[in-house]
């Protein structure tokens, strides 16, 4: 057995053998392969390294420049330092010891250049990625005073053979403002600074100077001291220094006084702050100011613009409605900040057109308001806007065609004979007369017609109409005598001898019968004639309590006049009469403009007449019956008028006893009169015998009422009421027994109804209701005294009415 393992394992290394000799080539030649592998793998990699060396070199030599230039003001001076850092560790900034060492410069090198201005370039660096820094001084090249320190920095990329610019803004982001306060020309000790808008809050300033350094564009300087704020706008527009003088004194831009309180919360800018404490101390109006101007800022329009009314800004309220499209509310606004056209314009956007014309006439653009109370068709404030534009005919005209015939009378006659509408106008009268029956008024009017055209050239009905009118008025006379006229023009005119003949046979039968006196209830004839057929009535302008008021020709002195005849309950009171005779009298001596000039007063029958001026207007009354209530610049224009014409009657020793809106009248030209003096006191006499005379006292003062003795401090009791009524639309007390309040109820404040009321009008009206008459003001003159500063038409001259006026 172990000669057969033996022999099979000679066997097994006999084969082992033959099998490595076969393959011992094919090994030989593997060992030859991989010789030559690495031989290959060698000789690449020393290609690749030399590549790369090549490479390398090529990028070494890479280079380009850079060229930093830089941005700032030119009206600056400016000197920089730039340096380059190929590293962001170095990029931090290195603050100099002092300016001079920026200004003197130092040693320059391929990364840092000194004493830059505009441009420094960098040549031939390596291409890569730098980080730029710059730093330096901005002087005022007039003083050399520093007044910025710039840096900046940025990154910038060099290329191979480029330039490359890098642009860097080094612009000062403020500019410094010098802010010099004074009061009264004098440095305060002590005041707080603040620029509005800005982070940066108040300033504490000592010696009257603070720097601010504010951007470029319009500031609010806000500067705080004592009890007082003051603001000024300023305007930056250069880097170089400026200054604006604040004031805090008289004429300075002073924003509200006397209210400590509320400077420091100002001008810190916490404006709720600083209203609520003007509002504590009495100051409404700068209170409303400021939360105003915090709305507008805010964006809150609506809120700014009740603020502004509230505040009395009324243009600036109106401005901002007008951008609410509130356009009513705007006109209204407008027309209280003495803008009627603003106003006007504002009411014609909100379609008002009488409303619109009420402004243009203010603003005595009377083209303007005729066409807007066309659009309306409000024929009586279109007449009148034709009267006050002088065009007296064509106003005349418009009455009588929109149905208003007294109106269009009364405009008629006061066309004069040489106006070129003469002739028309007399032809109008004549229509209008014919047609309220009064004949011989219509044949007057005719006849002036012929007067004015040539000979001959009036057609024949003409002629044959006056003889008519004649006719119906009553004289034959006249009508015979125009169809004689006629016969001579026109013998073939038809009828005309069967008319004639008429007449004649008429002229016969005529028994003359005097024409009396009528009363106000008997029918009135065409022409009445009173004392001796010296008034002839031509129209009733106006009725009252105490009577009728006719227009009236006095035929001894040719004129035209107002007739008053008082009521026939006078007629048994013969103290009344007797008193009235003596009052009218002492009415007559009066001669002051603003009082109605009284001519004659008389009695025929048993019936009294005053005869006056014929004025030409409207009563107060009716005025504010159509305007609702005045302003208070017309109110005091008005007031201070009858103050004049008061003052001028107190002096002489007459009481006027019944000063209210219906006694006085206002003419186009805004000029006021007084009426009925002393009728007041016949008044009160008939009215202790028996209450014949009625009418609530609501102007009567509480001593009046008791039926006690009076002054001249009455009148001015019935003119506080009379300005109370102007300023609101109603009298102190329009309910209950007016006595009964007169003597014990404290009047409202006007301002309570109308919150627009100037405070020193409200103060003086309340004064003039005072019950007891030695806490009114003194007198007239006083009073006027008072008004002058808010009548802006008054003459400057004139501060108080004396009897001179």
């Amino acid at each position: 057995m172990r000669d057969l393992a033996r022999s099979l394992a000679a066997s097994a290394r006999a084969r082992g053998a033959a099998a490595l000799d076969a393959v011992a080539p094919a090994r030989d030649a593997a060992a030859r392969a991989l010789s030559n592998a690495g031989a290959l793998r060698a000789a690449l990699a020393s290609l690749a390294a030399l590549a790369l060396v090549a490479l390398l070199a090529r990028v070494l030599r890479r280079r380009g420049d850079l060229v930093v230039h830089l941005t700032y003001p030119a009206e600056l001076r400016a000197t920089f330092r730039v340096r380059i850092d190929r590293h962001r560790r170095s990029w931090k900034r290195r603050m100099p010891e002092s300016d001079a060492e920026i200004l003197k410069g130092g040693v320059a090198s391929a990364r840092e250049h000194h004493l830059v201005a505009r441009e420094t370039p960098f040549r031939r660096l390596p291409c890569r990625r730098y980080f730029v820094t710059v730093d330096g001084v901005l002087q005022d090249p007039h003083t050399g005073e520093v007044l910025e320190h710039p840096f900046a920095q940025t990154t910038a990329n060099v290329l191979h053979r480029r330039t490359v610019r890098c642009d860097l803004d080094v612009t000062p982001a403020a500019a410094p403002v010098d802010v010099v306060i004074a009061w009264d020309g004098q440095a305060p000790r002590e005041a707080i600074v603040a620029a509005r808008g800005h982070a940066k809050g108040p300033v504490e300033v000592e010696g009257g100077r603070v720097r601010l350094r504010l951007p470029l564009g319009t500031h609010a300087i806000v500067v705080g001291s004592g009890d007082r704020v003051a603001e000024r706008r300023v305007a930056v527009r250069s880097h170089l220094p400026s200054a604006v003088d604040v004031e805090l004194g008289q004429g300075g831009a002073v924003v509200f006084k006397a209210c400590p309180p509320a400077v420091e919360p100002y001008v810190a800018g916490r404006i709720e702050a600083a209203a609520q404490a003007l509002a504590r101390d009495g100051q409404s109006g700068a209170a409303h100011r400021l939360l105003a101007r915090r709305n507008a800022e805010l964006g809150r329009t609506a809120e700014a613009a009740l603020h502004h009314e509230a505040a009395g800004d009324f243009l600036e309220a109106a401005e901002l409605h007008a951008q609410l499209r509130n356009y009513a509310h705007a006109g209204e606004l407008f027309g209280r900040a003495d803008d009627p056209v603003s106003a006007a314009e504002m009411f014609q956007i909100a379609g008002d057109p009488v409303r619109a014309g009420r402004a243009f006439e203010q603003a005595r653009d009377f083209d303007s308001a005729i066409a807007c109370y066309r659009e309306a068709g409000d024929a009586a404030s279109w007449v009148e806007a034709l009267e006050r534009r002088g065009d007296v005919f064509e106003a005349a005209r418009t009455a009588l065609e929109h149905d208003l015939p007294t109106r269009g009378i009364r405009l008629l006659q006061r066309v004069a004979p040489d106006d070129p509408n003469y002739a028309d106008a007399c032809l109008l009268l004549t229509d209008t007369f014919e047609r309220e029956r009064h004949f011989d008024l219509a044949a007057r009017k005719l006849s002036d017609y012929f007067a004015v055209t040539k000979p001959g050239g009036a057609p024949a009905e003409l002629y044959a109409r006056l003889a008519d009118l004649h006719e119906r008025a009553g004289d034959i006379e006249s009508a015979l005598d125009v169809l004689e006229t006629l016969r001579l023009q026109d013998p073939s005119y038809p009828n005309l001898a069967t008319r004639t003949e008429q007449l004649r046979k008429a002229r016969s039968a005529k028994r003359h019968v005097p024409i009396a006196l009528l009363g106000d209830d008997a029918g009135l004839a065409p022409t009445i004639l009173l004392a001796d057929q010296r008034y002839e009535l031509i129209e009733e302008i106006g009725r009252g309590g105490m009577g009728v008021v006719w227009r009236a020709r006095d035929r001894r002195l040719g004129r035209v006049v107002a007739l008053k005849r008082l009521s026939d309950s006078l007629r048994d009171h013969p103290r009344a009469v007797e008193l009235f005779l003596r009052e009218a009298r002492a009415a007559a001596s009066l001669n002051h403009p603003n009082i109605v000039t009284v001519f004659d007063a008389d009695q025929e029958d048993g019936t009294l007449f005053i005869t006056m001026e014929l004025l030409d207007g409207q009563p107060l009354h009716q005025l504010l019956r159509r305007r609702g209530r005045l302003a208070s610049s017309e109110i005091a224009h008005i007031g201070w008028q009858v103050c004049a014409g008061l003052q001028y009657a107190h002096e002489r020793g007459i009481v006027h006893r019944d000063v209210k809106t219906a006694n006085l009248f206002v003419s186009p030209d805004q000029r006021v009169k007084i009426m009925d003096f002393g009728l007041a006191k016949v008044a009160e006499e008939v009215r202790r015998s028996a209450s014949l005379i009625g009418g609530t006292p609501y102007y009567m003062a509480p001593e009046q009422t008791l039926g006690g003795e009076i002054d001249a401090r009455a009148d001015l009791y019935g003119l506080g009421v009379t300005l109370f009524e102007l300023a609101t639309g109603r009298v102190p007390f329009p309910d209950g027994d007016p006595q009964h309040h007169s003597r014990h109820t404290a009047p409202p404040d006007p301002r309570e109804l109308a919150p627009d009321v100037d405070d020193t009008l409200a103060a003086l009206v309340l004064e003039l209701l005072a019950k007891d008459p030695d806490a009114r003001p003194a007198s007239a003159a006083e009073v006027a005294r008072r008004l002058a500063p808010l009548d802006p038409l008054r003459p400057a001259e004139r501060t108080a009415p004396s009897a001179s006026n």
